[in-house]
């Protein structure tokens, strides 16, 4: 009878204690994406991330933050509230909180949406706000705001060589901008009320995902699946890290039984 010596059975613990390590690791990293964003009455994941939600798990654009019990979203370096998420139709309710108060207080700039992510809905529209206008010139829904100038809303009229600077604004496609002074209460519902995009990200693609896998982005459009425990996506599904483990402790048992020893 031959009994393993000291060393070797140090080496098949240390092999069993590896070999269950990553599992371990992959099952706690995989929970991270099991969490859902919570702010409020919303409730969002994939492609969302924030909160207990680690950034591994959702697009790198759409991070959701819960400042004052509000979620709000920063996209082009402005900060939008949202105010609704539907994960079924993949929209969102957005509102500028550049523009919730007085509009003539507001911020007068320019903000688009990267186009590669979201759509404007097909009930809504864009209007053109021209601001720092020439005032000896009449226009179409047009109100002198202090400091700003004459202001004119537009949907099709262009002020651009009479104004120094214009911005968009999104509407519901029932606002119609008034044909003389421009009536603020009007224009400033509108915005509060917010307006409505669609994500553009394919999810279909998280359906090929293995069981050790997250659903990730190896940019910021194309969906992708990677392992928990690393950052690089992959397009095929190579061995998990506990299969390479396995792997490896099936080499290092056939190398005990190659030098000789038995054991019953």
């Amino acid at each position: 009878m031959y009994y393993l010596p000291s060393s070797c059975l140090v080496l098949f613990f240390l092999f069993s204690l590896f070999h269950h390590l990553p599992c371990v690791s992959s099952k706690q990293e995989l929970g991270l994406c099991e969490a859902q964003f919570q702010c409020g009455n919303i409730t969002a994941g994939f492609p969302f991330w924030g909160g207990k939600r680690h950034k591994d798990c959702g697009h790198p654009l759409l991070e959701l933050r819960c400042p004052n019990n509000i979620t709000s979203l920063t996209i082009s370096n402005h900060l939008y509230h949202v105010l609704h998420i539907d994960q079924t139709s993949k929209t969102l309710k957005l509102s500028s909180s550049e523009l919730q108060g007085s509009f003539c207080n507001s911020t007068f700039t320019g903000t688009t949406l990267p186009p590669q992510i979201f759509e404007l809905s097909p009930t809504f529209k864009n209007l053109t706000v021209f601001y720092l206008c020439d005032p000896k010139r009449s226009y179409h829904s047009s109100y002198t705001c202090p400091g700003w100038g004459p202001i004119s809303v537009s949907e099709n009229l262009d002020y651009h060589k009479s104004c120094l600077d214009s911005f968009t604004i999104n509407v519901p496609k029932s606002f119609v901008p008034e044909e003389k002074e421009l009536n603020l209460t009007h224009i400033e519902s509108a915005l509060r009320e917010g307006f409505e995009v669609k994500l553009k990200i394919d999810q279909k693609a998280c359906q090929d995902c293995s069981s050790h896998e997250i659903c990730g982005f190896n940019n910021t459009t194309h969906v992708c699946c990677k392992e928990a425990s690393s950052s690089a996506c992959n397009s095929l599904h190579p061995p998990s890290p506990g299969s390479r483990h396995v792997l490896e402790g099936e080499r290092m048992v056939n190398l005990v039984l190659a030098s000789g020893y038995s054991y019953q």
